[in-house]
């Protein structure tokens, strides 16, 4: 299996490497890189993610591990926060 920053490359930018390739700017509400895109953009490309046919769950356990592997697991646990602040912003534009 690829590693998943080439997976994103594949669905975002037809291989070449894709601006948003670590998948920080949706993953990680510390990182610079997660005030580059709005909630809209965020939602967008894990729609976009799952419409490829990658599973998510892959994606992010894969992404998870990338940063453990390189003893970052503060980026790793962010992922809980990013995904409760996209729920959040779902959940206050339908009401």
């Amino acid at each position: 299996m690829k590693h998943y920053e080439a997976r994103l490359d594949n669905i975002f930018a037809k291989g070449s490497l894709w601006k948003h390739r670590t998948f920080r700017t949706v993953l990680d509400p510390y990182s610079s890189e997660y005030d580059k895109t709005t909630m809209e953009q965020k939602v967008s490309y894990l729609r976009k993610v799952v419409a490829s046919g990658e599973e998510l769950e892959q994606l992010v356990s894969d992404y998870k591990m990338r940063y453990i592997e390189q003893n970052r697991k503060d980026i790793a646990n962010a992922t809980d926060l990013a995904f409760l602040k996209i729920t959040e912003y779902l959940l206050n534009k339908t009401s």
